[in-house]
């Protein structure tokens, strides 16, 4: 796949943001569809907040040039960010529909991996909010997971409207926590989970090397993983360079917060749409376990509350 230069990308913003020791590559892959702009805007939104880096926000995007002008108005509002905003065009091949998502695999070899001034590089679908909690959560505990070979994942949530109440959208069981192996952390333990799914990465240098050296970082490579086209473009660490001991079956470990039962907070990251819990009926139960189900013990008791459309269950 070939792209044009860095030097040539159109820019909104210059980076006004004063030197710092943060420097983030952040990537989002957007099939056009002038719908899902404001979810994009709310994506670009929260980078923008990370106001302790210098953040280079880069859309891969199937637009031709009459919607890359609409997409490149729906995110005027953070001309004055001090994020730098720019697009690379990926033509769309009905062939291949889901390639753009691959996109970012050439910015991370070509672009980020050179520049040292790059701390970390952020890969994320078009509709997930990553917060700089968020952020911060996987810089923290990814230098506490580093003796045990793990590193922190995330859980997708959305809001359901029928019942303001919170759900988990890759989870469809409770994880017993007897049952899977993990790590203390204090208050935090961190545990495999079944589906390991998050639809974003976070590397720093060395896991970005470390990527790029990996079937994952390929699309034909990666098939060995199962999934989609556009999942496996964000596995990373899913199923690779696993601990080969403590019967640990991904990379990446689930914070539950011992003294509340509930996933720790600053892992939870909001998916936009509210698609998967507001569908009626569900699609094969994704969207439908509670967040502080995500966890049960030996210990846990009474009945979880009921996503409103499995009220019997």
């Amino acid at each position: 796949m070939h792209f044009q230069n860095m030097a040539n990308l159109l820019e909104l913003s210059p980076d006004s943001r004063p030197d710092a020791n943060l420097h983030i590559m952040v990537v989002v892959a957007f099939k056009f569809r002038a719908a899902r702009l404001r979810h994009l805007f709310e994506v670009a939104t929260g980078f923008a907040e990370y106001t302790d880096a210098a953040v280079d926000f880069i859309v891969t995007t199937t637009a031709d040039d009459a919607e890359l002008a609409t997409l490149e108005r729906s995110l005027v509002a953070l001309r004055t960010s001090g994020m730098r905003v720019s697009f690379r065009q990926v033509p769309f091949d009905p062939a291949a529909p889901y390639r753009v998502t691959w996109a970012h695999k050439t910015l991370l070899r070509e672009a980020f991996l050179p520049d040292p001034r790059y701390s970390h590089f952020i890969y994320v679908e078009d509709d997930i909010r990553l917060s700089h909690l968020n952020f911060s959560y996987f810089r923290l505990f990814r230098e506490q997971l580093r003796p045990y070979g793990l590193l922190p994942g995330f859980l997708r949530y959305e809001f359901n409207d029928m019942d303001y109440h919170t759900y988990l959208v890759d989870h469809r069981e409770s994880t017993k926590i007897a049952d899977m192996p993990g790590v203390d952390l204090g208050d935090i333990r961190f545990v495999n989970v079944d589906t390991p799914y998050q639809a974003c990465f976070v590397l720093d240098r060395e896991l970005a090397a470390e990527h790029a050296a990996g079937p994952s970082f390929d699309v034909e490579a990666s098939k060995i993983y199962g999934h989609g086209e556009a999942e496996r473009a964000n596995l990373a660490f899913s199923f690779e360079n696993i601990p080969t001991s403590g019967g640990f079956t991904s990379r990446y470990a689930m914070p539950l917060d011992r003294k509340t039962g509930l996933p720790l907070h600053a892992a939870l990251i909001r998916h936009l749409p509210d698609n998967f819990t507001n569908r009626v009926p569900p699609v094969l139960k994704f969207g439908t376990l509670p967040v502080e189900a995500m966890f049960r013990s030996d210990k846990s008791s009474g009945p979880p509350h009921r996503h409103p459309a499995n009220p019997g269950e």
